[in-house]
């Protein structure tokens, strides 16, 4: 496939190229397809790349874990009734059940002639045929095969050629090497390697296959070596691997010591959820197939409601159902349960089983929950001013709310949440009163964060600035604090609003700006988090319209996985009409 893609090129298509992994997941193939833009949702996806003269490649699709096959299957599904043309790369067995549509071409072995120009040229042409019909035309077979090599007999299968003349012929530091690699979930440097003396060897062998600096033995040679190890001896060489990665640093490491020590079947689940926790922050979709892996070898409460909360990060509601059937009742699985119906729509099913909730919450977690609810409720609408009415609500809802019973440190993280809030609904509904006391109790809150309080002063110059010349003034105050500002949430938000003052004529530094943002994704396991990049891409359809369907309908996507339900449905409407 590789080899005709430039003939491709030369046609003036499209070639959009995806190789899979096991943490490969609907994210993944959008940024491969789509320089660097974390599309997730399968419409926007669809839309962006469904255009005609567009080839979309998936390679190794094998690969995938199960927890995330089943939505790629959803997408080539959607995907076939679109204008581009889809190519599917697959080693056996497919994990993908039949999907309509798509045509099925299987690569046989090499056939005779073929097959002989990947062996010896001094090898006669009687037996270079025998050595091609033995090994079945397999190419990676014939190209390790050297004029040591026994043929096997008819009946004995490719497996066996690998077991019996390749790798029982390395040395041990070659087989340590190989293990190691066969073992890893990724492919890996050279310097990550903890038993590396083999690579050489394994490397002069034909074993390895590289990406770049990083390598790993061809899956023929892997699956074989795998099938090798008995369950004892697999779980052992994980424990090892395990110990190895947990003294090493960084998201990746973290990644593969997890891996190993959930197939170790040697973990803690506090020890292993607190892991999950951490590697959900920068990659959910490595965080889910750990979680599910973990579930397999210890069904446990607390396991599967932590699947459940990555599930919600992922916006993945059939997955959320499937373990919510699996836990027993509890306030744990109704305030969950509660976030499914809002999801879904059906708010006073939510209320109720929030209500029932509350009675088990402990004071602070109680005023945590009705904030959090409040910010929630202000957000929940598409960039516009707030109404009146709605403002008036969630004011009166803010002072019944009892501070009793809680500690110093939660009545100051209520407090400035609070204040942050009815500063923004004072600026929203020009209640100048409001904004001022608001803001004077911000500062003394506030008092050692001054970028916090100056992001509270040019969000307030904006919404009073009256005139062109004071728009322009504050524009270039905006402009150098977007350049300094050290908080990816306080850049956006200042930036959002500087959006909003000058549609639809924006500058073209702020629209720089604004692209520069998804550079550094947002976390998925924070409600604060993923209501901001709904807004992201809700403002990336504003300003790039030829790609306006395809965000609008990952800004819709993300907007219910933020449980905004209203503002979802708000911005449906926008774009039923720009259509």
């Amino acid at each position: 496939v590789r080899n005709i893609v430039p003939e491709i090129l030369e046609f003036g298509w499209t070639v959009r190229w995806a190789t899979c992994y096991s943490n490969t997941d609907i994210s993944d193939i959008a940024l491969q397809w789509t320089e660097k833009k974390s599309l997730r949702d399968i419409s926007s996806l669809t839309s962006y790349c469904g255009k005609n003269k567009n080839l979309l490649i998936i390679d190794e699709i094998q690969e995938v874990h199960p927890r995330h096959i089943d939505s790629i299957g959803k997408l080539l599904n959607q995907l076939k009734d679109s204008r581009a043309s889809i190519l599917v790369i697959v080693r056996s067995p497919n994990p993908l059940n039949y999907i309509e549509g798509f045509s099925e071409y299987r690569l046989l072995g090499l056939d005779e002639i073929e097959g002989k120009n990947l062996l010896p040229k001094d090898i006669d042409q009687v037996k270079a045929l025998e050595i091609v019909s033995a090994l079945g035309g397999h190419p990676l077979a014939l190209h390790l095969w050297s004029p040591e090599s026994e043929l096997p007999e008819e009946v004995e299968a490719v497996q066996n050629f690998v077991e019996s003349n390749v790798i029982s012929k390395l040395t041990r530091d070659a087989l340590l090497t190989l293990d190691e690699l066969s073992l890893s979930p990724i492919p890996l440097n050279v310097n990550e390697i903890f038993d590396s003396n083999g690579i050489g060897e394994l490397d002069d062998s034909a074993i390895l296959r590289w990406f770049e600096q990083k390598s790993e033995p061809h899956h023929l040679i892997r699956n074989v070596r795998r099938s090798l190890w008995s369950d004892i001896e697999r779980e052992k060489m994980h424990e090892k691997a395990a110990n190895y990665w947990s003294e090493r640093e960084g998201d990746e490491a973290l990644w593969i010591e997890t891996y190993h020590k959930i197939n170790s079947k040697s973990f803690q689940n506090n020890s292993l959820i607190n892991n999950i926790s951490i590697i959900s922050k920068e990659n959910s979709a490595i965080a889910a197939l750990l979680i599910e892996d973990a579930i397999k070898i210890e069904d446990s409460e607390d396991l599967r409601f932590k699947a459940v909360d990555i599930a919600f990060e992922r916006a993945e509601y059939e997955i959320i159902n499937n373990h919510l059937s699996m836990i027993d009742d509890s306030p744990q699985k109704k305030i969950r349960t509660a976030r499914l119906l809002r999801i879904n729509g059906d708010i006073d099913s939510a209320k109720e089983l929030e209500n029932e909730c509350l009675s088990f919450f402990s004071a602070a977690d109680k005023i945590r929950f009705k904030i959090s609810m409040l910010v929630r409720k202000f957000d929940d609408r598409i960039p516009r001013k707030i109404e009146i009415r709605l403002a008036e609500e969630i004011l009166s809802e803010i002072y019944n709310l009892d501070f009793e019973n809680i500690s110093d440190t939660d009545r100051y993280t209520a407090e400035l949440t609070l204040n942050l809030l009815k500063h923004s609904i004072a600026l929203d509904t020009s209640n100048l009163t409001l904004a001022s006391q608001s803001r004077s109790e911000l500062e003394i809150i506030l008092s050692n964060n001054q970028e916090h309080l100056m992001l509270l002063d040019l969000r307030a110059k904006l919404a009073i600035s009256n005139s062109s010349e004071l728009i322009d003034l504050t524009l270039e105050s905006v402009h150098s604090f977007i350049q300094t500002c050290s908080d990816q949430l306080k850049k956006i938000s200042i930036i959002h609003s500087t959006l909003e003052v000058t549609k639809p004529d924006f500058p073209d530094w702020l629209i720089e700006s604004h692209d520069g943002l998804f550079q550094q994704p947002l976390r998925e396991d924070l409600a604060a988090h993923r209501r901001m990049s709904a807004q992201c891409w809700y403002w990336r359809g504003v300003i790039h319209q030829s790609h306006r369907l395809s965000y609008w309908q990952e800004a819709i996507h993300r907007f219910r996985a933020a449980e905004c339900n209203q503002a979802a449905n708000e911005l449906l409407k926008e774009l039923t009409k720009s259509i």
